[in-house]
């Protein structure tokens, strides 16, 4: 298996994200009364030298508020996926071998990139769920990317903004995905462990907990749904910050979300 595989396979295994600490310039947030309620869907298709990527974004990029942000994801997975192959290319190269088909002719990559950005109206942040399908010659790859970020301050949330005490809540957490798998048996799940421990991701915070989305496949089989929520009350020894989770100071606000785009697909 070739070092571009193995790559994205471990991706798929670990929990992944972007570490960019922001998003493109603060934009104007828009009022609740401003947000449409449309699940409809369209495609961009974005061709590099190397690479073809198709994006599956809901109707809310198109508004003028999240364009901005639409783009910057975008622009991201190109630009990654771009770089990733050509990498790929350099290191398989013959360079004693001027016969090398790679030096004239390079099959392309694709990626299918499906897009669920969540408005969470009444902390004023979004959640952006990834899905990413990857696939060159005969090799294929699949990894989910979960970022909830600032809507004024257009800063990403990391986790460990949420607690007063992060590493508590990390190895909290740690334990209880591990407890919700490990019937299954997948040895990925110690990987995912480890990784959670020292750097939780793939989370989409809601206004009582947080709520872990993992690939389909790496921790329990594929018609199991890969998610475990994990209640604020569950985290409460780490000392949540009362600013992101508001069910803490006695509002009645659930677990209510908006949600733009194709969750069924994604989450369900």
């Amino acid at each position: 298996m070739s070092l571009f595989v193995k790559f994205f396979l471990l991706l798929s295994l670990c929990i992944s994200g972007v570490q960019a600490s922001t998003l493109p310039p603060k934009q104007d947030r828009p009022d609740s009364k401003d947000i449409i309620f449309d699940t409809s869907t369209y495609e961009d298709v974005i061709d590099m030298s190397y690479t073809t990527s198709t994006f599956h974004l809901p109707a809310l990029c198109k508004d003028a508020a999240y364009a901005k942000s639409c783009s910057f994801f975008e622009n991201y997975y190109v630009s990654k996926f771009e770089h990733d192959y050509i990498g790929y290319i350099t290191d398989n190269l013959n360079f004693d071998d001027e016969s090398d088909d790679l030096f004239i002719q390079r099959d392309i990559a694709y990626q299918d990139v499906t897009f669920d950005f969540r408005v969470i109206k009444e902390l004023g942040f979004m959640c952006a769920i990834v899905l990413v399908k990857q696939e060159f010659l005969d090799q294929k790859a699949t990894l989910t990317d979960v970022y909830n970020f600032n809507l004024e301050t257009k800063k990403f949330v990391h986790f460990e903004d949420l607690f007063e005490d992060p590493t508590l809540a990390a190895m909290t957490c740690s334990n209880l995905v591990f407890d919700k798998f490990k019937e299954y048996g997948y040895k990925n799940l110690y990987l995912i462990k480890a990784q959670i421990e020292v750097d939780p991701r793939n989370f989409v915070l809601l206004p009582d907990g947080i709520e872990f989305i993992f690939t389909k496949g790496t921790v329990a089989p594929n018609e199991v749904n890969s998610r475990l929520f994990i209640s604020v009350d569950d985290l409460i020894t780490a000392r949540p910050k009362k600013e992101w989770f508001p069910s803490m100071k006695g509002e009645v606000l659930g677990r209510k979300h908006v949600s733009h785009g194709i969750k069924s697909k994604l989450l369900n």
